[in-house]
């Protein structure tokens, strides 16, 4: 069975970005930590493509969400056994120029968010660092 080229170019960029987002932060931003449970994921922005996102859920794990419009809402109380949270949105098929803004909140307050422009080919790129909860 082969893999489409397409898709092992998102998985493979999924997984580079991975690497770099678990370790591209300094010890401020992983000790700033917010006293609520309470997160929440959102995508906002005019991207119509489709988007796979990968982020830290309740259940402590990375998992895959395949989003096809915008704006995208993830909300859940995190359980005390959830220490810190990341995640990173990849599109392939939007439109040049088209936005999209990757937002994490902890108890209400917005405490990261990426921002990604889609390139000429479509692609787009947003991910948030790693935040302690």
């Amino acid at each position: 069975m082969r893999i489409p080229w397409k898709k092992t170019i998102k998985l493979s960029v999924l997984c580079i970005i991975s690497v770099f987002i678990l370790f591209s932060c300094s010890k401020d931003e992983v000790a700033s930590a917010a006293k609520s449970r309470d997160v929440k994921y959102e995508i906002p922005g005019d991207y119509s493509g489709q988007l796979t996102v990968v982020v830290t859920t309740n259940d402590d794990v990375a998992q895959l969400f395949e989003v096809n419009k915008l704006p995208w809402v993830l909300e859940f109380k995190a359980k005390d056994s959830i220490k810190s949270l990341s995640g990173l949105a990849t599109g392939s098929t939007g439109k040049v120029g088209e936005t999209a803004t990757f937002k994490t909140y902890i108890g209400g307050k917005e405490v990261s968010s990426g921002k990604g422009t889609a390139l000429s080919t479509g692609f787009i790129n947003m991910s948030n660092l790693l935040i302690s909860i």
